[in-house]
């Protein structure tokens, strides 16, 4: 997946991270979902997350370009307006582009600092039901062992419920398995964009450094 700039595909990677379900609850995905989630975005979306990761467009231009792009209303004549309008790079100090894409930045990182929180909750919910849904099936099939001498019929039942408990463990221990991947790719792709916000903290530094050098 690329989007024409480092930055840019980190944005667009956050974005598909931080889709949700119904409620707005974590969306749990399985690795072909997320594949798919990853196709390369038509030109004029690649074009737009670019220009977010470069800091030409703000945040708020961003979402509001992003929302026509969905509804397939953004135009190139459009794009190419607010490349026009985008600042261009100086070497004086609070540049307008690093200091847009550093707002980007820090943006997507309270995003995904309240979905981790958020989906954390949920598999510690998950992880809870997994522990009782296990002690069902122990009961069960104690239960079963306890009564198959003097009532057949009834230990089989139990057995049959213990199934039927094992098959519901299974598929929500997948969800588990799924989330706690999600959630491992959040904590990657937090990790790089604080090493991008670093960069162009640097940046900024070396550039009021420079321009006070030349006083």
């Amino acid at each position: 997946m690329s989007c024409g700039s480092p930055l840019g595909d980190l944005f667009y990677l956050a974005d598909s991270l931080l889709e949700r379900g119904d409620n707005n609850r974590w969306r749990v995905t399985s690795d072909a979902t997320f594949s798919a989630r990853r196709t390369p975005p038509d030109g004029l979306r690649a074009r737009l997350y670019q220009m977010y990761g470069e800091g030409q467009i703000s945040e708020e231009v961003f979402t509001a370009l992003r929302m026509l792009v969905d509804r397939g209303q953004l135009r190139p004549a459009d794009l190419a307006v607010h490349l026009a309008r985008a600042p261009h790079r100086s070497a004086r100090h609070d540049d307008p582009v690093a200091a847009n894409a550093l707002r980007g930045i820090r943006s997507r990182l309270a995003q995904l600092a309240q979905a981790r929180a958020a989906s954390e909750k949920v598999l510690a919910d998950l992880e809870a039901r997994l522990l009782d849904i296990d002690q069902r099936v122990a009961d069960k099939e104690q239960a079963a062992r306890e009564i198959i001498e003097r009532d057949e019929e009834s230990a089989r039942q139990r057995l049959a419920e213990r199934a039927e408990l094992g098959l519901s463990r299974d598929r929500l221990a997948a969800q588990v398995q799924a989330l706690r991947t999600d959630l491992s790719r959040l904590e990657d792709l937090r990790v790089q964009l604080e090493a991008k916000s670093i960069e162009l903290e640097v940046v900024q530094a070396r550039s009021r450094l420079n321009e006070e050098m030349l006083k």
